[in-house]
């Protein structure tokens, strides 16, 4: 890819879930048809660390579920092609309480 994942925002905030949204991407950005969008995020619960990374669909949102509440997560997009891989800028929001 040219660049990572660009504009990410965290569009909505609940006590389990993130809703993200960015630009979409032209075949510009990605050089290729064939490519791969994955959310790689982190959190800590109870002194526990939680870390992991989920595949997303080719869209412009997405909403990652299942967090714990009133928690501070770590999220990045990562954009990748057979060639690479490119990141977007680490964000970092708290969860609402339940």
């Amino acid at each position: 890819p040219v660049n990572g994942p660009q504009n990410v925002n965290v569009v909505d905030i609940r006590a389990r879930q993130l809703t993200l949204q960015w630009e979409t991407f032209g075949y510009a950005v990605t050089r290729c048809h064939s490519f791969n969008l994955t959310v790689q995020y982190q959190y800590v619960f109870n002194q526990q660390e939680f870390a992991a990374e989920e595949l997303i669909p080719t869209s412009s949102h997405y909403t990652l579920r299942g967090l714990r509440p009133f928690v501070t997560v770590r999220l990045r997009l990562v954009l990748a092609n057979p060639e690479g891989s490119k990141e977007s800028e680490e964000i970092v929001k708290q969860t609402e309480e339940d």
